[in-house]
Order: structure tokens, then C-alpha cells, then sequence
């Protein structure tokens, strides 16, 4: 769970930012944010590529400081993407903080008001942060088509990797909280244990396994 939670923004100002972005939520807006993404992944990957952007960073400390700067405005976005979708789907996001999460920093925000929607609002709500990655990256390619800096494809490479790392269904990143609401079973980490116990033979099944 994450420890030593300290509220940032209070919940009237992510009520503010959340309805702002909401619009981003609906049908026909993420139909053309996902096809652009795709266009841009497939000329960043398949044509452009990702080294110059990396030899900058690499090359120019200040390009560095600059890249983990963005990660941490995208991160921020992130949030804002979990509580505008739960917004959209007619809950109330709470507050939006930072704590620490295993060993590392990690920013949340609270959307335990999700929880009263069905499962297609909860599952917006959780893929919500990385849908504002995916826009992230595509606010970073438009900033390198009209400046040039090959530092800003780097970030967006980067959204990626994050993704990837939130949808990680291991930890309680958003992949976890998706896994959850679609098979319908709540703190599905907590219940790995008794089920592989229940499959010794001769072992009785314990009640974790059917709850």
C-alpha cells in the first residue's frame, strides 16, 4: 500500500482540472487520440527512431534535468487522467497527493468514489492515467515537430516505457486495479497465496479461494 500520504492538491482543485479534461474522455475524442498515436509511434519507431533523442540526453546534462522534468509534469497528467475519467463516468475524484510506494515516490489520487460505478466506469477510471500518457506523448511529438529537440522524443519514448510499467498487473499499479475490476474479484494480490495453497492435494480449500 502506499505509505505517508501528504495531500497536494485539495479535491475542489482536482474537481477543477478533472472536468476540464473530462471532454478528453469522450468516444469520438479517444477514437482520434489512439489513431494518432498509433501514426506517431509507427514513424517514431519505424522510421525516425529513438537514438538521437537518447545521445542528447546523454550528451547534454541540461536536456537530462529537462526530460525527468517532463516525466514529472506527465506523471502529474497522469493522475489527472484517473480523475477525469472517474469524473466522466459521474463519480467525484478526491484529493491528489504523493506518498511512497514500496521504496520509491509515487504520486495518487483518490478515486475511491469509482467504486459505486459499474465495471465499464471503474475500468475507465483505471485506464484513465495511462489513456493521458498516450496524450502526453502525442503533446511531446507536436512540441518536437514545431521546435526540433530530438530531447523531447526521448520523453515520449519514455511515456512508453511507463505504460508498459503501470500495466504490470504484479504490483498495484493501474494493470492491477484493471485486472481487478475485470475478473470482478476486489485485492485479487492477497488471495495468490490460498489459491496455489488449495492446490496441494489432500490440502482443505481455504475460504479466501471462493470469496
Amino acid at each position: 500500500a502506499l505509505r505517508h500520504r501528504r495531500p497536494i492538491l485539495s479535491e475542489r482543485v482536482v474537481g477543477v482540472g478533472a472536468a476540464a479534461f473530462a471532454w478528453l474522455h469522450r468516444p469520438p475524442v479517444q477514437a482520434l487520440v489512439l489513431l494518432a498515436l498509433a501514426l506517431f509511434d509507427f514513424w517514431l519507431f519505424g522510421v525516425h527512431g529513438i537514438a538521437a533523442g537518447l545521445r542528447t540526453v546523454l550528451y547534454r546534462p541540461e536536456m537530462l534535468i529537462a526530460v525527468l522534468g517532463l516525466v514529472v509534469a506527465a506523471t502529474v497528467f497522469h493522475e489527472f487522467g484517473h480523475a477525469s475519467a472517474c469524473r466522466y463516468a459521474g463519480a467525484r475524484p478526491g484529493v491528489m497527493g504523493v506518498g511512497v510506494y514500496l521504496v520509491w515516490p509515487a504520486f495518487y489520487c483518490d478515486v475511491t468514489d469509482a467504486y459505486r460505478l459499474d465495471r465499464a466506469g471503474r475500468l475507465r477510471t483505471d485506464l484513465g492515467g495511462v489513456y493521458f500518457n498516450g496524450i502526453f506523448t502525442l503533446l511531446a511529438g507536436g512540441a518536437y515537430f514545431v521546435t526540433g529537440e530530438e530531447a523531447l522524443l526521448f520523453a515520449a519514448f519514455l511515456q512508453h516505457v511507463i505504460v508498459l510499467q503501470q500495466l504490470l498487473p504484479l504490483l498495484r499499479f493501474d494493470g492491477y486495479y484493471v485486472l481487478s475490476d475485470l475478473t470482478g474479484v476486489p485485492d485479487i494480490l492477497s488471495r495468490i497465496k490460498p489459491i496455489f495453497r488449495s492446490l496441494i492435494r489432500g490440502r482443505r480449500r481455504e475460504p479466501a479461494v471462493d470469496q
